[in-house]
């Protein structure tokens, strides 16, 4: 009994370390969370009581119970990588418990994958390659590639500093908003200003946490779904309060927030350039490994590529769901094999490519700016993206046989010391 007892504790010290780390990350996802935690103790023999929400879990084993809690954030992309194999090794049965423990810790302390600098160089990457392929132009290129250099610059100082999360997007977007304001009212850029902000702020519009908020809504996972969303809007909100700020500033009115498009410059071939930088950037900003780039970059121009036709051949809802169904296919389809990244490192950048959180922000900028309609146009547009996007995902999921993620293994119950 007592030999019980202590193979209870010890796998449950292994499940809880695997749920921080899954709850840290929690952009990722609660849908398939509770399936993993329950296929490891099921791995070692034991029957594990799971709840995984947006910002915490509670897991019971043997008649104790863990609870752990934390503020959910994407995740570092090169741990993400590095769980794949360690998880297959551990449901197949091949590694003892102590053993597991110690892989999963040494996974948890992997050293950052890029310098700062090359983070903030990221930074500046991601702003320009979303920036040129939603407006195509000279002048989009070069102030979203010094916006974004500031906006890295900052995100590395509060990092350093280790301030709060939010200071950064808030610091970041009045900075932005001074600079294109600025700009905008001296007459040395022409267009609309909420263009030329966006891009430098993208990294941190929370793409992928609303739509994995829409997926877990549409599984009936209300709490974490509904959770998930709040927060969501939450940081939608801190970056459009930074322009309002900004032209406050300036004694400008806020109607210099505004977004009219500008005639492209840069050619058809612009997009393809601009996502190709942009999935750079999101190897650099999140530590993605060098050697997942190349799949990264397949999907997310895939993704792309199936967007371009499918909204030229239907309609923009249509077009979105197509493009979603094919970048979830595509990622489970490939993610299969052992030495390809797992799904959330192959679809991170083509979330992003799919934009429904620079819809939110540009639809609350132009709502504050003093233009309510197309505001209020762009964030329906956000809500109906997200549903598209959400449904073209679970479809793809639904119709794809789901390989078991904790097979038999004759020698399971044994591998525990």
């Amino acid at each position: 009994m007592a030999d019980h007892e202590g193979v209870a504790a010890e796998v449950l010290d292994l499940v809880a370390r695997l749920a921080a780390l899954q709850v840290a990350g929690g952009y990722e996802g609660t849908l398939r969370a509770e399936e993993r935690l329950r296929a490891v103790a099921a791995a070692y023999g034991q029957r594990a009581e799971v709840t995984v929400s947006a910002e915490s879990a509670v897991l019971s084993i043997g008649g104790a119970t863990r609870v752990l809690t934390h503020p959910p954030d994407i995740p570092r992309l090169d741990r993400v990588s590095a769980l794949k194999p360690w998880l297959a090794q551990v449901t197949s049965g091949r590694l003892p418990v102590s053993e597991a423990r110690a892989r999963l810790e040494a996974i948890a302390a992997l050293p950052a994958a890029y310098p700062p600098w090359l983070r903030v160089v990221g930074a500046m990457l991601f702003s320009v390659g979303f920036g040129v392929s939603i407006q195509p132009t000279w002048q989009e290129a070069w102030i979203t590639a010094l916006l974004g250099l500031a906006v890295g610059l900052i995100q590395a100082g509060i990092q350093h500093l280790r301030r709060p999360g939010w200071l950064a997007p808030l610091c970041a977007s009045t900075l932005v908003g001074t600079v294109v304001l600025t700009a905008s009212h001296q007459g040395w850029v022409h267009g609309g200003t909420i263009a030329l902000m966006i891009p430098a702020l993208f990294m941190f519009i929370p793409g992928d946490a609303i739509t994995m908020a829409m997926l877990e809504l549409s599984t009936g996972r209300y709490t974490p779904g509904a959770a998930r969303f709040a927060q969501s809007l939450a940081a939608l909100g801190t970056l459009a309060l930074g322009p309002v700020l900004a032209a406050a500033a300036l004694g400008l009115d806020q109607s210099d927030i505004f977004d009219q498009p500008v005639a492209p410059t840069l050619g058809p071939a612009a997009g393809w350039l601009g996502w190709t930088v942009f999935t750079v950037g999101v190897m650099l900003v999140f530590g993605m490994r060098t050697r997942d780039l190349p799949w990264a970059l397949a999907v997310a121009l895939g993704t792309y590529g199936v967007q371009l036709l499918t909204v030229r051949a239907f309609d923009s809802l249509t077009g979105t769901f197509l493009a979603a169904a094919a970048m979830a296919t595509a990622s489970l389809l490939l993610a299969r094999h052992p030495r390809t990244p797992p799904p959330y490192v192959l679809y991170l950048a083509a979330f992003f490519v799919l934009t429904p959180g620079s819809h939110g922000l540009r639809g609350l900028d132009t709502w504050l700016g003093g233009h309510p309609v197309q505001g209020l146009h762009d964030l329906t547009q956000m809500f109906a993206l997200l549903t598209a996007i959400a449904l073209g995902i679970l479809t793809a999921a639904s119709l794809l046989p789901t390989p078991p993620t904790a097979p038999e293994h004759p020698h399971t119950k044994q591998n525990v010391h």
